[in-house]
């Protein structure tokens, strides 16, 4: 009896805490989309700064005292950051700030469908090697909560859409699954990065997320993504 009670004990704690640790984590996700919004409207060479400043405090996470060794992949995780820093600033000067809104809305649905669904439907491991809190209920949540916000704001995004070769519909469709897919890539590539570093969170700037880092790793590559579209098509 005592055991069973024990047991009871323990999985209420568990919830509890699991549903703090989740309202947390979307406030935190909901208040950072208003924020980078903010500087996306913004004068360029004001946008062009902030990311530069953002781009410093990624680099001070990547380079801490903490981390100990693992200097080759750490500098790589700055080039790759850089790359997306600097894209992040191509697709504002490119597209505007509509290009810099879909990119954060995107990503930010993408990671928070990703949480969502993984901690209510999440059983089966998506690569337990890299990542063992990612599942394929939270690959497939992801992927259709970011739909459902890029669709609702579709009036806002068409504009971006436009390709002679392409109907609009078609190619509305291709590009935000294209997003959305860079925008996971870049959540399972930091999560490979910490795995090789050793670390849980880069930092601790946003409560339930971590450092900025792990707040913008989907952001860095859905940025390169876009702006490799850009350029080339």
């Amino acid at each position: 009896m005592a055991d069973d009670l024990e047991v009871s004990e323990r999985r209420g704690f568990a919830m509890r805490k699991d549903k703090k640790e989740l309202v947390t984590r979307l406030l935190s996700s909901f208040l950072f989309i208003p924020m980078i919004m903010l500087m996306c409207l913004v004068p360029y060479w004001l946008f062009c700064a902030l990311t530069a400043v953002v781009y410093v405090a990624i680099g001070f996470e990547i380079f801490s005292r903490k981390i100990q060794g693992h200097l080759l992949i750490r500098i790589l995780a700055a080039v790759i950051c850089l790359g997306g820093m600097i894209a992040f600033t191509y697709c504002r000067k490119e597209l505007g700030v509509r290009g810099c809104v879909f990119l954060i809305f995107t990503s930010s649905f993408t990671d928070i469908g990703g949480y969502c669904f993984g901690k209510a439907f999440g059983r089966a491991k998506l690569c337990p090697s890299i990542s063992p809190n990612k599942t394929w209920a939270g690959l497939f949540g992801g992927i259709l909560l970011a739909n459902i916000a890029c669709y609702c704001l579709d009036g806002l995004f068409m504009p971006l859409y436009k390709n002679e070769f392409l109907s609009p519909n078609m190619y509305n469709f291709v590009m935000v699954q294209y997003i959305i897919l860079s925008s996971i890539a870049g959540d399972l590539a930091e999560s490979f990065f910490k795995r090789k570093i050793n670390v849980k969170d880069t930092g601790a700037v946003f409560p339930g997320h971590g450092g900025f880092l792990d707040r913008l790793d989907s952001l860095v590559f859905a940025s390169m993504s876009l702006a490799l579209s850009v350029l080339f098509f």
